[in-house]
Formats: C-alpha cells, sequence, structure tokens
C-alpha cells in the first residue's frame, strides 16, 4: 500500500484561513446575540464553514494497494480499480475535484468516467500504478515503457503548454 498526500497550493492555505476567520466571526457575532437558536446557528456555522474545509485539507490523499486506487477527500471517497484506468494525463482544470493543486492528474477510467488528483509526487504515482498504464498527450494516449519515459512525456506537456501561452 502507498499513500500519496495531495499536493496544495498557497491559494488553498488562503482560502482555508479566510473561510475559518468569516465563519469565527459569524459565530462570534451568534453567540453575542445568545439564546439557544444562536448558539445552535453558531456551531453550524463552525462545523461546515471551518471544519468541512479543514477536514478536507487535512485527509486528501491517494492510496495504491493491490489492484485499487482509493481516494479520500474529507466525507468524500472513490474506490477505481486500477485495470479501468484508460489513461492519465496532467491537466490545470479548474473542476472541482479532490485536488488542493492546480498541478494536477486527470485519469480516465471506465467508458466515460473522470476524476482530477494531485498527488505531490506525479510520478511515482503513476509509477505505483503500473508502467503500462497510458500517459495521455492530447487526446491521444501512448503507452509509456517506464517511469523515465512518463516523466519526459509530463516534461513534455509542460513545455508545449508554455510555448502555446507564449
Amino acid at each position: 500500500m502507498h499513500v500519496f498526500k495531495s499536493k496544495i497550493d498557497n491559494w488553498v492555505l488562503v482560502c482555508l484561513l479566510l473561510s475559518i476567520s468569516a465563519c469565527l466571526m459569524g459565530a462570534s457575532a451568534a453567540f453575542m446575540v445568545g439564546g439557544i437558536a444562536n448558539y445552535v446557528f453558531a456551531a453550524i456555522i463552525l462545523l461546515a464553514g471551518a471544519g468541512l474545509p479543514v477536514w478536507l485539507y487535512t485527509s486528501t490523499q491517494y492510496i495504491v494497494s493491490g489492484d485499487e486506487l482509493e481516494i479520500i477527500s474529507g466525507p468524500f471517497s472513490w474506490n477505481i480499480p486500477i485495470q479501468s484506468i484508460k489513461s492519465i494525463q496532467e491537466t490545470q482544470s479548474a473542476v472541482t475535484s479532490p485536488a488542493l493543486s492546480f498541478d494536477r492528474l486527470e485519469i480516465a477510467y471506465d467508458d466515460d468516467k473522470f476524476i482530477i488528483i494531485s498527488p505531490v509526487d506525479k510520478m511515482k504515482f503513476i509509477q505505483k500504478l503500473g508502467s503500462e498504464k497510458f500517459i495521455a498527450t492530447g487526446k491521444r494516449a501512448r503507452p509509456q515503457a517506464d517511469g523515465k519515459a512518463a516523466k519526459k512525456s509530463l516534461k513534455k506537456n509542460k513545455i508545449n503548454r508554455k510555448n502555446s501561452q507564449t
């Protein structure tokens, strides 16, 4: 079993701190007003607005064990059989996903499903899934012989993206 934590961008930390600050201000205002209803409201604000983001931040991880990829992010989890993975490609998509960074991998599996993740060590993660997996460049996927070839492909994708932005 190999556990990979999610890479975390600084903007996520800023959002987390802002969320907690706003919730603390709202809860303190409710406590100041007093009353049972306001105390319950303050507790809900703290749990939902501060507790959930902290839970997501501390628990987002990707576990490769045997023939399965397990993705955990707070109260959410996904179990994906490794054999069902069709392709893996780099992306910077802003789609909501169990990824705390924009340095992401999109994993296509089954016939029409995909999930986006952001492991700290993408190359080691890909290697643990199996070298026979696919690294997609654009819309075509091509098999990689080993981890070095996969690393070259990821670097080439970054260079192509930078060149296309200029």
